[in-house]
């Protein structure tokens, strides 16, 4: 392990380069360590080095060339991923941070034992209360330093599929903002590999999207209906081994309009989104147990109450009262529990 300090280049921070790896850990340091680096990445989310105009272009994917088959120095190779991740690091709101560029020995993936490098960068400092005492009283500091339970930004390539910009897995604690996305698009120049987890991922997305987006602009539907509609498409991915557009358009949304409108949607949004998603393929329950948490069955109603809809959309019924001039929603149950 090597570790470097990149700042921010356009804010000119500085960039410190080390000269020598990380002395030899300890057991319960290896441990502490491992757990960070590795603990934060999604089972099966698999990304590949890319580039506009030919694959050798990608600065990241010829550092890792160096590493996995020329076998350059390791601290030298991992000056330029620094420097490289300096000159990435443009957008004003992007934190410098500790650089910690890692080789990993004796990975299993898929059953063959391979290297991988990992590249991970902290950001964040936490407080800390370090508690110092002797046989008369205690006394306490606050110290500066860096939660070992949550990376910030991570990726960890694997000696595998080299033709194809190898097999990677990303990770961004903070992919929602703007500048985060000189993680994954500026300094890897990553893009997901199109594998049963990315097309699962992307079909429920879709799935979502149709259901409270499209549906409401060409049909009068309720949010009762869109919730059924939710509920139903949730168990059937938990309930198929594989995903066929025609047995999930019979299936679910049963109306030949709605299934004619959702066909059309399809092209529309791969259109649109620059995915593939074939009409059959195999389900990933990885992609299905992260993508149910999207589908919420949930009514919120004003600030006053929630009302999770898990069953019969038959028992709920939904209504105006012209007396008080609002809507409401009739609840049928046998026991209240």
């Amino acid at each position: 392990m090597v570790i470097h300090l990149v700042g921010n280049k356009a804010a000119d921070e500085s960039i410190v380069l080390a000269e020598n790896h990380v002395r030899s850990l300890s057991e319960k340091e290896d441990q502490i360590l491992s757990r960070y680096f590795l603990s934060a990445f999604k089972k099966d989310d698999y990304h590949s080095f890319t580039h506009h105009t030919k694959l050798e272009m990608n600065e990241m994917y010829g550092f890792m060339n160096d590493l996995f088959i020329t076998a350059v120095n390791f601290i030298d190779c991992s000056k330029h991923i620094a420097k490289h991740l300096y000159e990435s690091s443009l957008h004003p709101r992007i934190k410098g941070g500790e650089l910690y560029i890692v080789e990993f020995e004796d990975v299993m993936m898929d059953g063959e034992v391979i290297q991988a490098v990992g590249v991970f960068k902290s950001e964040q400092k936490s407080n800390f209360m370090s508690i110092q005492h002797n046989s008369e009283s205690f006394q306490f500091s606050i110290e500066q330093g860096i939660d070992v339970e949550k990376l910030d930004k991570g990726v960890i390539v694997f000696k595998t599929d080299e033709s194809d910009g190898y097999r990677l897995l990303t990770h961004d604690r903070f992919n929602k903002t703007d500048e985060a996305a000189y993680w994954k698009d500026d300094f890897l120049g990553a893009k997901p590999v199109n594998n049963d987890y990315e097309m699962t991922k992307n079909y429920m997305s879709m799935c979502k999207s149709f259901v409270m987006e499209k549906m409401p602009e060409e049909f009068e539907v309720d949010r009762t209906t869109q919730i059924e509609l939710l509920n139903r498409s949730s168990g059937y991915f938990s309930e198929n081994e594989e995903i066929d557009q025609e047995e999930f358009a019979n299936n679910v949304l049963e109306q030949p309009d709605l299934v004619n409108s959702f066909h059309e949607y399809k092209s529309e949004y791969t259109q649109n989104k620059s995915i593939e998603i074939e009409d059959n393929f195999q389900s990933s329950k990885t992609a299905v147990k992260q993508g149910k948490k999207m589908f919420k069955s949930i009514l919120k109603l004003d600030k006053n109450f929630h009302i999770y809809v898990h069953g019969n959309r038959e028992l709920i019924e939904s209504g105006f009262d012209e007396d008080r001039g609002m809507k409401y929603y009739k609840v049928f149950y046998d026991e209240e529990k």
